[in-house]
């Protein structure tokens, strides 16, 4: 039995962040995870987008825009109270560009009507802000539509019917983990214990209890305080305490292929197409490439309370060959169509991760829930239980310091 005052479950980007958040705040912290080593799943596995809102367009609200854009603008500075002036160097992208595909649900000229209003809702909020600033970046404009000779030279008319720049970038993941998880095992406040499998949470008078499995072994800890930050398994693990399973709840898998570019595309924008099932290309300073493109990489579909076994192997990078073969042929073939050059890349790797969101429909229904990311961030259950939805890459360092200032507010009030 070990006792702690601060428990943190899971080490993906958004349990690391809290560790070292309350560890800043003069806590001694215990973290522990499933896998071997922190940042290795599903924080690791994805484009590395921070998003600037744009991407959510067709929630008429503006909730999840403004959230994104909030976040975004708070990402490089909360990484800082961790990581320092690294914060500065996280191997930005090349900028993206927004692509309007011919069956988009949305238009260009309807797009063009949303971003500006993005435009207005980004000036309101730097002006507001003096301090702000966008991964160590000041962009005068989120998006600026480009000419049809312009997008056509670039990515074709085959696909696509229109293109905006944006000021948007995507960070590079495996920096990222570098960093935080150097942080993480080097901070003397911070213990990491690997391989845990946690079953269940219960509370024991005002103490909480989590139990678990270390391979054969069991285990149990008992803590004062318990912030599950885990992703995919987290609303199994909020069930065992007594939480119910939210509504709409879906897990969906999505494969992402990593490639080495051909020299001529070390200068292209990164892109993403909008709005419905489609792909992203992020173009990275070193060479490489991340590739996703939706309609062959979604291959999971699950609404139960955790997402099947069979997809653990693929979130800790174990693909077989036969499938990253086929998987690394069909998004080449099909990114060529709006991103002429890709189909002379060299395939590296191939794997996937768990998404986490709410809705019953695909992206490519106007009326999915998919399209708003509002329901996320902290809930506390008695006090001194709290379970965070981190929701996107984006918003888990801001939700880390807001988060640990309210747990030490109701700790400590």
């Amino acid at each position: 039995m070990n006792n702690n005052e601060f428990l943190v479950l899971g080490a993906g980007i958004q349990g690391i962040c809290i560790a070292l958040e309350l560890a800043k705040q003069g806590k001694y912290v215990t973290i522990i995870d499933q896998d071997t080593i922190p940042f290795n799943r599903a924080s690791l596995r994805n484009e590395g987008k921070v998003h600037l809102g744009i991407v959510y367009m067709n929630d008429p609200t503006f909730a999840t825009p403004k959230l994104m854009l909030k976040a975004s603008m708070e990402f490089r500075k909360s990484l800082e109270r961790w990581i320092g002036d690294k914060s500065y160097h996280l191997g930005l992208s090349n900028p993206f560009y927004y692509l309007v595909a011919k069956d988009s649900f949305l238009n260009p000229e309807e797009l063009e009507m949303r971003y500006q209003k993005m435009e207005e809702i980004f000036n309101d909020y730097t002006s507001k802000h003096a301090d702000w600033d966008y991964l160590g970046t000041k962009p005068s404009y989120l998006t600026k539509r480009v000419s049809d000779e312009k997008a056509n030279e670039l990515f074709g008319d085959e696909v696509v019917q229109a293109a905006f720049e944006t000021a948007e970038y995507s960070v590079d993941t495996e920096l990222l983990k570098k960093y935080l998880t150097e942080a993480l095992l080097s901070n003397p406040r911070i213990s990491f214990c690997p391989n845990h499998h946690i079953k269940n949470i219960s509370r024991n008078n005002e103490m909480l209890t989590v139990s678990g499995f270390v391979g054969n072994k069991e285990f149990r800890f008992e803590a004062e305080q318990v912030i599950n930050a885990t992703w995919e398994g987290k609303f199994a693990l909020d069930e065992s305490f007594g939480v119910a399973k939210p509504k709409d709840l879906l897990h969906r898998l999505k494969y992402r292929v990593m490639v080495k570019i051909d020299p001529s595309l070390l200068e292209r924008p990164s892109a993403t197409m909008v709005i419905g099932k489609y792909g992203d290309v992020v173009i990275k300073k070193d060479g490489t490439a991340y590739l996703s493109w939706y309609p062959a990489g979604c291959l999971g579909w699950s609404t139960e309370i955790s997402p099947p076994e069979t997809w653990n192997e693929v979130s800790r990078g174990i693909v077989s060959e036969e499938k990253a073969n086929a998987l690394s042929s069909i998004f080449l073939e099909e990114i060529e169509k709006w991103f002429p050059g890709i189909n002379k890349s060299i395939t590296y790797l191939v794997d996937g991760a768990p998404i986490v969101a709410y809705g019953k429909t695909d992206v490519d229904d106007s009326n999915s829930k998919l399209h708003d990311r509002t329901n996320i961030g902290l809930r506390t259950y008695g006090g001194n239980y709290h379970s965070i939805d981190t929701g996107k890459l984006t918003t888990a360092p801001m939700f880390a310091v807001e988060s640990v200032k309210s747990i030490l507010n109701c700790v400590y009030s």
